[in-house]
């Protein structure tokens, strides 16, 4: 399985799991085509900037603070825009 395999693979995940529905890979791959390759940008954008255990670094007269708080395989506004209203499971 390749890197870019992989990454899609987490991304229907994500989606699935954000959606609340058994969908099968190809309906999501189908129906949710920007959304998975938004989910997966984000994802490599995070991951190529985030550095581990550093909140905040200070050189000079600049300084730069990560957020804790963002994570790399997370639903995000831009990708929400892109997918309907989960569903509510009640049960």
């Amino acid at each position: 399985m390749t890197l870019e395999e992989k990454n899609e693979a987490k991304a229907i995940l994500v989606i699935r799991n954000y959606l609340n529905r058994n969908l099968s890979d190809e309906y999501i791959k189908k129906n949710y085509t920007l959304a998975v390759d938004q989910l997966i940008e984000n994802a490599n954008k995070i991951n190529s900037a985030k550095l581990v255990g550093v909140k905040s670094m200070s050189e000079g007269n600049q300084s730069i603070s990560f957020d804790s708080n963002i994570e790399a395989w997370s639903i995000t506004a831009d990708v929400k825009s892109l997918l309907p209203t989960p569903y509510i499971r009640m049960y």
